[in-house]
């Protein structure tokens, strides 16, 4: 993503993001030395990391928020979603390495402590774990109105897995089938781009558009914006129970399809040819906005919200039963082909993504 994208122009840099992560990265990763009791199974770059605890048995472990999705709720008024938002980002990632999300704390920065608008926050929260089948075991209320204004929230979670479980899409190979999940709408990535362009550039306008009523959505611009994070641990823990061979299963998060490439395994290519019908939130973004191709699928989900890799049609088949029972519309969106390094391609939009990034063909 260019520094003259229409994502930098609202706020939010992809390089400088790389750049301080690399910064990071050089103090942090030589910590894995320090616990040589403990050592992780996975390398850092993954959804989420995995603890060996020794017998074969290992705890998962990630954490995420809900960046400024949080904002739109403040716009609102409405706190009572953002918690299932706060679970899903998070039970979303752990379910990745193939590991049972069992429990998360949550941490919540704030300038105040409203009794109501925590009251809805924990409602958030109960309804995300009581859809993700995990408990909240604990978290942290932190008063910093010298730092923040309104309120942040982020959760971490856990989860088990035995060490010959742990997928990172190692055993991906040429011929393998890709399945698209349906998402919700935006999911919580992307937010300061759809609110500057649909609401406007100042909080003050942002106010009063957020309940301006969109014909094309059947909703208002800020219903849509909030509509809640699609959770997809049931669905996904009875096809692991239904010991369904899946190849990887990956969450479509900032970056888009461009996910595809974090898995483990080398010289592949994700070959997306049929995509989910595409919510109209998406479209109007787009024209609105002005905003490209390359970069509407490098920061949106754009109607994909968690992708599997699987062997081939027998798999399909198990998993279409498994989805319908859940009401979640499913798919095969492409195929896995050789390729001399990794990288995706979507060749209806003549793109191709590489690392994090897409560029026009």
């Amino acid at each position: 993503m260019s520094e003259s994208s229409e994502y930098n122009k609202s706020g939010v840099s992809s390089q400088g993001a790389e750049t301080a992560l690399s910064g990071l990265l050089k103090h942090v990763l030589p910590t894995r030395k320090f616990t040589d009791r403990y050592p992780l199974a996975a390398d850092i770059g993954y959804f989420a990391n995995v603890i060996d605890l020794g017998n074969g048995e290992g705890i998962a472990f990630g954490t995420d928020g809900v960046g400024t999705k949080v904002i739109v709720a403040e716009l609102l008024g409405r706190y009572d979603t953002i918690g299932i938002d706060c679970v899903a980002m998070n039970v979303n990632d752990v379910i990745c390495v193939g590991a049972r999300p069992v429990s998360m704390v949550d941490y919540i920065a704030c300038s105040h402590t409203d009794p109501e608008v925590f009251d809805q926050l924990g409602r958030g929260l109960a309804e995300g774990a009581r859809q993700s089948n995990i408990s909240i075991s604990g978290g942290e209320i932190s008063q910093i109105k010298e730092i923040i204004s309104g309120i942040d929230l982020i959760g971490a979670c856990i989860g088990h897995v035995s060490l010959d479980k742990v997928n990172t899409g190692q055993d991906i190979k040429p011929g393998n089938l890709i399945i698209g999940l349906a998402s919700t709408g935006v999911h919580s990535n992307g937010l300061t781009l759809a609110r500057k362009v649909l609401l406007g550039d100042s909080l003050e306008e942002q106010k009063t558009r957020v309940n301006d009523y969109e014909e094309f959505l059947g909703q208002t611009l800020g219903e849509a914006l909030l509509e809640p994070t699609r959770i997809y641990v049931q669905p996904v823990m009875e096809m692991l129970d239904a010991e369904i061979d899946l190849k990887a299963m990956v969450h479509i998060t900032s970056g888009g399809f461009c996910n595809l490439n974090r898995v483990a395994a080398d010289n592949i290519r994700f070959v997306i040819d049929t995509l989910q019908p595409v919510p109209e939130i998406f479209n109007i973004i787009q024209d609105r906005g002005g905003v490209s191709e390359a970069e509407m699928f490098e920061v949106f989900n754009m109607g994909t919200g968690f992708c599997l890799v699987v062997e081939g049609t027998k798999e399909v088949e198990a998993i279409t039963e498994i989805c319908k029972e859940h009401d979640l519309p499913c798919q095969v969106i492409g195929q896995v082909e050789a390729s001399q390094g990794k990288e995706v391609s979507l060749p209806t939009k003549q793109l191709t993504g590489k690392g994090s990034k897409f560029t026009s063909a």
